[in-house]
């Protein structure tokens, strides 16, 4: 079974006998789909049917933010899935059969880091983390409601220009109210249906090498890119050593200056329902990890 995790695009121009699956997106987590290749043809099952026959169209997106699947109304009513909706997709290779599944609740590992100074309660969060959250509803409204426990707090939301931030900023006075600490890792959910985030303190939490300061990193700085992407690699600069022995200059690499160092192991993949168009919820599997 081949899994991969996919927004939904509605298209009336679309024909209601392919749908079109772009998996290069640069937001976009890792895939299982390299066997499902264009022009396969697929039963796309649905509850208490026997399935409709439909031809998959492979295509490449230079521009697009995470991977989406594109259909007709008709196909997406039928599996019960709308516009703007973020589907786990599963295909069978075997017996040629393809499941979505509605992903309701998307969840990522953050860093919670304050800001002083801000007069309102306010979140400022990443474009990169922005769209793994699927939160593009929220970014058209300006505003997103926050929630731990009990406490609920209706932020403004702002989002850096930098569009590999991975950054979640939050303003002391709406941290305060959240009882959440400068340097705090948590995992941070979103619910697309209540458009309200909520947060889980870690236990496991990694030690940050700067002490808590309340203030925030700079945007301007370039963070490090998400091991989801596939396209990503570490990098490592060369620093010259002189010994003081011999006189003579040494290479060694190091890594690039972090805000937190630490390893997480890996986390089980979800294990939604198997049943098109039910709601699951997809946790992501590593802690993010900032940039000075």
């Amino acid at each position: 079974m081949a899994r991969g995790l996919f927004d939904v695009v509605v298209n009336p121009e679309h024909s209601e006998d392919t749908m079109t699956v772009v998996a290069n997106c640069i937001n976009g987590y890792e895939h299982e789909l390299h066997t499902l290749r264009d022009g396969t043809m697929v039963v796309l099952k649905k509850e208490g049917s026997p399935g409709k026959e439909i031809r998959i169209v492979r295509e490449h997106d230079d521009e697009c933010l995470f991977h989406y699947i594109e259909m007709g109304p008709a196909t997406a009513q039928a599996a019960k899935l709308r516009g703007g909706a973020r589907c786990l997709l599963e295909y069978n290779e075997l017996e040629q059969t393809m499941t979505l599944t509605k992903i309701s609740v998307n969840k990522e590992r953050v860093i919670v880091l304050t800001e002083k100074g801000q007069p309102e309660p306010g979140v400022r969060i990443g474009y990169s983390l922005l769209i793994k959250l699927g939160m593009a509803d929220a970014r058209r409204s300006r505003t997103v409601r926050a929630r731990r426990g009990n406490t609920s707090v209706k932020l403004r939301l702002s989002v850096p220009q930098n569009e590999l931030s991975e950054q979640f900023v939050l303003s002391a006075g709406a941290a305060a109210k959240l009882r959440l600490g400068n340097g705090q890792p948590c995992l941070l959910a979103y619910d697309q249906a209540a458009r309200t985030l909520s947060f889980s303190p870690l236990s496991d939490a990694p030690e940050s090498v700067d002490p808590s300061t309340g203030s925030a990193p700079n945007d301007s700085a370039q963070p490090i890119k998400s091991s989801y992407r596939s396209r990503s690699a570490q990098r490592t600069v060369a620093k010259t050593v002189t010994a003081s022995r011999s006189g003579k200059s040494r290479t060694r690499k190091t890594a690039p200056s972090r805000l937190f160092v630490s390893k997480q192991p890996k986390a089980p993949k979800p294990e939604p329902s198997s049943k098109t168009g039910e709601s699951a919820v997809w946790i992501s599997p590593k802690l993010r990890r900032g940039r000075r």
